[in-house]
């Protein structure tokens, strides 16, 4: 009898530390997601063009050389 309820005890302290672990884990993926602020683009007639696209994909001018 004293044994089942060692193994009682112990499952319940297993158990409270690992939802306590899982609620800390959510809780911080949920400020991180937060914290990530919106990356911010521009189009080619408001002042720039965007990061990948139009000119700016193809070889720099100073590594192109003329024959």
């Amino acid at each position: 009898m004293a044994i089942s309820l060692v193994r009682l005890a112990l499952v319940a302290v297993v158990s409270g530390t690992l939802w306590s672990l899982r609620q800390q884990a959510r809780q911080r993926r949920a400020e991180r997601a937060q914290d990530k602020p919106v990356p911010e683009q521009t189009w080619e007639g408001e002042g720039g063009a965007l990061p990948a696209t139009g000119s700016q994909t193809g070889p720099d001018p100073a590594s192109l050389t003329l024959p």
